[in-house]
Parts: C-alpha cells; sequence; structure tokens
C-alpha cells in the first residue's frame, strides 16, 4: 500500500510539471511550496517502506532460530542406548538423544545400556525437546527425551549407561550432566566399570 502511494506521487508531481510546464530549477512560488511537499512526502514515505523492511526480516530471523515448543511422540523402537524411533507428526523419525553417549553394537555394556534405554521409555508417554540443532549429518532428530516428565538423558547418565558429549552449541543441560556423569564415574556405575568411557573425548 505505501510503495503504492509513492508512486502515484512521483506521478503527479511528473504530471504537474508536465502540465503547467514547470521547471524544478524555477524560483516561482509554487514551485517554492511544490517541490518542497513532494520531497518530505516521497522522504517520509521510502523511509516507511524501508522500516517496515527491516522489521519484517529481523521478525523472519527471530521465527526461523526460536526453538518450537516440546512434541509429543510415540515409541514405536529402541534401537540402542540413545537412539529410538518415534511416531511424530504423522511419520516415523529416528532420534538420537542429545548430550548423551552409550556404547556402540558389539562394545562392553551395550547390551546394559540399551537394556537401560528400553527400561526408561517402554510404556511411558514420550515429549521431545530441541536444543539448537534439529538434525545430525545422518539425518535423525536430535531431541532431548522426556519419557512421562522425566529427562531420559539425565537418568542415563546418572546410571553410569551414557557419558556426556558435547553437540555443537547443543548444551542446555550440559553442565547439570557432566557433573551427573563425574558423581557415577566416581562411583563406578553401570559402563564406567568397562572403561568404556574413558576415551577422553567429550565432543561429538
Amino acid at each position: 500500500m505505501k510503495v503504492t502511494l509513492i508512486v502515484l506521487l512521483v506521478f503527479v508531481l511528473g504530471f504537474i510539471l508536465s502540465e503547467f510546464e514547470l521547471n524544478p530549477k524555477d524560483d516561482s512560488l509554487t514551485q517554492r511550496y511544490l517541490m518542497p511537499f513532494f520531497s518530505e512526502s516521497l522522504e517520509a514515505g521510502l523511509q516507511s517502506v524501508l522500516a517496515d523492511a527491516e522489521v519484517g526480516f529481523l521478525g523472519g530471523a527471530d521465527e526461523a532460530v526460536r526453538d518450537p515448543a516440546p512434541q509429543s511422540a510415540e515409541l514405536r523402537r529402541v534401537i540402542d542406548g540413545d537412539t529410538i524411533d518415534v511416531f511424530i507428526n504423522g511419520e516415523v523419525e529416528r532420534v538420537r538423544y542429545i548430550a548423551a553417549n552409550t556404547p556402540e553394537f558389539g562394545e562392553p555394556c551395550y547390551q546394559e545400556s540399551s537394556l537401560a534405554n528400553r527400561q526408561l521409555l517402554e510404556g511411558q508417554t514420550l515429549t521431545l525437546e530441541r536444543d539448537e540443532t534439529d538434525r545430525d549429518n545422518n539425518g535423525r532428530l536430535l531431541r532431548y527425551v522426556f519419557a512421562n516428565g522425566v529427562l531420559v538423558e539425565r537418568q542415563l547418565i546418572s546410571l553410569g549407561y551414557a557419558e556426556v558429549v558435547r553437540y555443537r552449541s547443543d548444551d542446555n543441560y550440559y553442565q547439570e550432566f557432566r557433573a551427573l556423569e563425574e558423581m557415577a564415574a566416581e562411583q563406578g556405575l553401570g559402563c564406567h566399570a568397562t572403561g568404556i568411557f574413558d576415551d577422553g573425548s567429550l565432543v561429538r
């Protein structure tokens, strides 16, 4: 709408100058008041359009980075200690836990960590919470998983079945998880007794 008005102002100014054969350099009374009026109107209109464009741009950026609300999901399959399949938004998605890493297939404590994960999840209402990153390089959703309001990553780490890792900037619970892991390691809980987590790496 504002752009249309600016175009009309330009058109009207051109029409008046042409119709009355006015020269913009003339110092007549008409020119002295007519030109400033149109100039001020055009300047105000352009500033208004630019301001709207800036607000729209910034608003779009906010929408892009704003984290969506937690979502409910239905458990379909437990893959291992830190990965599950869920039914969400009308389709099955693979979910990788954020900040928690458990032994891979064939490694010590794989079965135990997978079983611990299953026991925390089965028969529970699941809620998925996002951090900064939506998906990993394998296309899996990166989420914190709550089972009936209990944060599964927190439970696995405190019981010693998962180690803490940092995924990019996804660190909402990182410091808390590190403290829980240290306590579990000191007590030799879960998988810590096997030494599987003693790789010295905290980043994925």
